[in-house]
């Protein structure tokens, strides 16, 4: 099992509602993503939880602001953004900037996220593990780890 996991942010812990003017903060309704809760209420009995999110516009301090209005605040150690790495995702200097800030090897890191593109495939070419969350079932030619939905992080720690 991983000892650190970071989860995307939109469509991956909350539910982006794209036709939501400005800041997730702000939204009149923000809303977890199905078994968000209960995946990181369990994985971090035992690994630290860290939301890593290429969202523009975003700070940790919004992302905090955001997260505390779910139950899912609680269970994050930290919340990375370009803002606060100086790199965009998904470029590599980003998840290394990651591993440094949060102390461990690349090997010790799972990236979980919604986006093939955007969160599994540089992860995994960084040396970190990856779960690709593939809600919309689109094909996986690239063999990447993958769930369909966050429950199912339960069964493979």
């Amino acid at each position: 099992m991983s000892r650190i996991y970071l989860f995307d942010w939109g469509d991956t812990l909350m539910i982006n509602f794209p036709n939501e003017p400005g800041h997730m903060k702000d939204w009149p309704k923000v809303e977890e993503v199905s078994g968000a809760y209960e995946v990181l209420k369990t994985l971090s009995l035992n690994a630290k939880i860290f939301v890593a999110t290429g969202s523009q516009g975003t700070s940790s301090t919004l992302m905090q602001i955001a997260f505390a209005r779910t139950r899912l605040a609680p269970y994050i150690c930290a919340y990375f953004c370009p803002d606060n790495i100086g790199y965009e995702k998904p470029s590599a200097d980003f998840y290394k900037t990651i591993a440094n800030k949060v102390g461990a090897e690349m090997a010790e890191i799972t990236m979980v996220g919604d986006n093939l593109v955007r969160d599994a495939l540089p992860a995994l070419s960084v040396g970190m593990s990856a779960i690709w969350l593939n809600t919309t079932h689109q094909e996986n030619t690239n063999k990447v780890d993958e769930i369909s939905g966050l429950i199912e992080l339960v069964n493979k720690r």
